[in-house]
């Protein structure tokens, strides 16, 4: 992710994202939410159901594969 700062930076200032950044952060938490919330439990089976109530996220490597196709069919790029 590309950081951009919002004034000119000093010494000791944080970079800040974009407020672009920050919108599309927004967006594909959002996706991450309906994903786990609606998604899963109607089209996944009971392994990766369980894998989500357990805690795992997206990164899982067995969540991951079925969350990045879920990403294109919501056409994430």
């Amino acid at each position: 992710m590309t950081y951009t700062p919002r004034t000119c930076p000093g010494p000791g200032d944080l970079w800040q994202p974009s407020w672009q950044e920050e919108k599309r952060e927004e967006e594909y938490e959002k996706l991450v939410e309906k994903f786990f919330e609606e998604y899963i439990p109607r089209y996944c089976d009971e392994r990766i159901n369980q894998l989500a109530e357990a805690g795992e996220d997206e990164r899982h490597p067995e969540i991951e594969l079925i969350f990045d196709e879920y990403l294109e069919e919501n056409e994430w790029q």
